[in-house]
């Protein structure tokens, strides 16, 4: 027996109905990905320490060239930089400089700071008073020598970590310490 015309057109998928299943299957597997974090870590994280490194290591340049000290304030969410200045004695906030200007991290993202191996505890940024000038956790000088430090990037929920090291000889680096003892 033959299987009549509309039996035949019946039986199998529509190429629309299988389009939609990959689409689906698609969407699926990006969310879990996603989820599970497969895709290679937090990229905005590693962005905002990128970002913070490259300007770190050109304020030192900066620093050398024009014969001035700078500084960094920083607090859990936010960081500014800061000049000396020698009349005055006192640090005070960097203006007119795109590259200094002050930074706020996007939500979630955390900073935390120590300096000479030492924690610090980071208060939020008060404004400078007679008698609490403002001054930085970190100071490049116009030497180009750095007090040693570590910045380290965290996002509130996550064990994902960054770290920005400044040695005494002025290097000043971005570490994934998770990454590097992996390997």
């Amino acid at each position: 027996m033959r299987p009549s015309p509309a039996a035949r057109r019946a039986s199998g998928f529509t190429l629309l109905e299988v389009l939609v299943v990959i689409v689906i299957i698609g969407i699926i597997t990006t969310m879990a990905a996603i989820s599970v974090n497969v895709l290679g870590g937090d990229h905005q994280m590693q962005t905002e320490a990128e970002r913070l490194q490259a300007i770190l290591v050109q304020a030192r340049e900066d620093a050398a060239l024009q014969s001035r000290d700078l500084g960094l304030r920083i607090d859990e969410t936010s960081f500014e930089f800061l000049e000396y200045d020698g009349r005055t004695e006192r640090w005070r906030a960097v203006l007119g400089d795109p590259l200094l200007r002050e930074r706020t991290l996007p939500d979630g993202l955390r900073l935390a700071l120590r300096v000479e191996d030492r924690s610090v505890k980071l208060e939020p940024r008060q404004p400078e008073t007679e008698r609490k000038p403002i001054e930085p956790q970190v100071i490049l000088q116009a030497s180009g020598d750095v007090v040693p430090f570590d910045i380290l990037f965290s996002r509130d929920g996550t064990e994902e970590k960054r770290r920005i090291s400044g040695t005494i000889e002025g290097k000043i680096e971005l570490h994934d310490d998770k990454r590097e003892q992996q390997r």
